[in-house]
């Protein structure tokens, strides 16, 4: 089920994302930010186990005209994608390349570029995000560009 993140999701979305450089990005952008700014969104993706436990599943960042996700076993809810994408197509979607990969089904039109040290995200105005640049943002991206 995918559902708006909250503050009381924090400490799950944390301990999900801190390990690679596409959730510590996210990471970044939330504890910039928070929940409740209007050019932010965060989803999660989340399932009961048998157990009662809860699992996430994914993190979807959508940031002014950008989507960032991590969804470590590449469970990408492509339904959820394409419904939000018909609303407001992204200029961006960044993240490991199994992810984009899946992503790249409903956005033909768009190129991907993959091993990309950085995927120099945008504010509002088209600027590059500096403060989502560095080091512990470097990996193997994959990243989908709107052409033209």
């Amino acid at each position: 089920m995918i559902r708006e993140c909250t503050e009381n999701d924090m400490e799950m979305v944390t301990a999900y994302l801190q390990d690679e450089p596409y959730g510590r990005m996210i990471l970044t952008a939330v504890n910039r930010f928070g929940f409740t700014e209007r050019f932010q969104t965060v989803y999660v993706d989340v399932a009961s186990t048998e157990d009662g436990e809860v699992k996430l599943n994914g993190v979807y960042l959508f940031l002014y005209r950008n989507i960032i996700l991590l969804c470590k076993e590449n469970h990408v809810d492509i339904d959820f994608l394409e419904q939000w994408m018909g609303i407001s197509a992204p200029d961006k979607v960044a993240g490991r390349k199994d992810n984009v990969n899946i992503v790249s089904w409903l956005l033909t039109d768009y190129k991907l570029e993959t091993g990309a040290a950085d995927p120099m995200i945008t504010d509002a105005d088209g600027t590059a995000a500096d403060w989502l640049s560095g080091a512990e943002y470097e990996g193997e991206w994959a990243v989908l560009t709107r052409e033209g």
